[in-house]
């Protein structure tokens, strides 16, 4: 089977990616000049040389071009296969589907299920792992693989690959890319969209990474998410997949413990889960000005204070909560947080709720 291996091209200039996106809108018809005005640019006649975008691009209008283009190829796409393309609201939907899913690995297992309810529209989702290396498969059902449909399909890859360490908190590298087209867009659209190696005429389209990956806890929070998909998924510049600082990654892991009635995790558990080694946990926490145990401290005094107002928990069952074996070790350890004891400030707690609640009519 021959296959091609794009060559990356770093110094890209996105208004030559843009005019091929522009080329692509203008082959199946559509609106560039109603893709122009809407970006602020004056277009009598929708011309777009190379040199006109380049030199009245800015970045908000480059991200304004690509949502429409992308969009008018996605409508082009569905009206072929005769149904609707996946739309802006139904991938922001599966977003929200997802932020709540402990790890990677069911966080694309949900993906795939939210995707099967849309019948076809969205494409079917699949995960493999075979000699440690994590296959994620996206099928999609073009009649012709033409130009439009390449677009298509690797701005859906491009998205999933963001989203996915975005979730993580650190980019899936190394990261590999598989499409089941030949080369029908210039090197430098593709390394736009997914600036890693990418394999043509291949048998369906992928994206290979270490299934060490999919154990990684998701790190981030609905109002994160709340925060991204304001640009997301059209800006590509948006660092979605930047590292969070380890001591965040771990304050999550912790939380989440304590949410779900289990014990914490140890060094070398955690450890495990952000693929690291326990030493390598202590240095990057250490650099961060704070340790496991001071984490852990936080994320148990926080839980307290939110447990402590409910009048009706025992202080026991709170101290149970939290990881403590009896309600003295807990009284002991929330004395040191907070110079006071449990009881003392859930008696302030409850003072500031009863004046902060509202008068009843007369």
């Amino acid at each position: 089977m021959s296959k091609y291996i794009a060559r990356l091209n770093s110094s890209s200039i996105p208004p030559a990616v843009v005019h091929e996106l522009l080329e692509r809108v203008r082959d199946v018809g559509g609106d560039i000049k109603g893709i122009l005005e809407r970006a602020g640019l004056e277009s009598r006649t929708g011309a777009f040389s190379l040199a006109y975008l380049r030199r009245r691009l800015s970045h908000a209008q480059i991200c304004a071009i690509f949502r429409d283009c992308a969009q008018t190829l996605e409508a082009h796409i569905g009206r072929r296969a005769g149904r609707p393309a996946m739309n802006k609201a139904e991938v922001d939907l599966l977003c929200y589907c997802i932020i709540s899913c402990s790890t990677l690995e069911q966080a694309i297992q949900r993906a795939a299920d939210f995707c099967r309810m849309l019948g076809g529209r969205a494409g079917e989702l699949s995960l493999r792992c075979m000699a440690g290396r994590a296959k994620f498969r996206m099928h999609t059902f073009h009649k012709e693989r033409d130009a439009s449909a390449l677009l298509s399909d690797l701005t859906g890859l491009s998205t999933y690959a963001r989203l996915f360490g975005w979730l993580i908190g650190t980019e899936l590298a190394p990261l590999s890319v598989e499409v089941c087209y030949r080369q029908l867009l210039r090197d430098e659209v593709v390394a736009w969209l997914l600036p890693h190696p990418v394999v043509y005429r291949g048998s369906d389209n992928f994206l290979r990474f270490p299934a060490s990956f999919l154990r990684l806890p998701v790190v981030r929070s609905t109002s994160e998410l709340d925060d991204l998909l304001q640009e997301f998924p059209f800006d590509l510049t948006m660092t979605v997949s930047s590292q969070l600082p380890t001591s965040e990654r771990v304050r999550v892991i912790l939380g989440m413990a304590l949410a779900h009635h289990v014990a914490l995790p140890t060094t070398k558990q955690i450890a495990a889960q952000l693929g690291i080694s326990s030493a390598t946990l202590k240095r990057r926490l250490l650099n961060e000005h704070t340790s496991l145990q001071d984490l852990k401290n936080r994320c148990r005094h926080s839980l307290a204070l939110d447990l402590l107002q409910d009048h009706a928990m025992p202080l026991g069952e709170i101290a149970q909560r939290l990881g403590f074996g009896d309600s003295v070790n807990f009284a002991r350890a929330f004395r040191k947080w907070t110079g006071r004891s449990p009881s003392a400030s859930r008696k302030t707690l409850c003072e500031k709720e009863l004046n902060a609640a509202p008068i009843p009519p007369t």
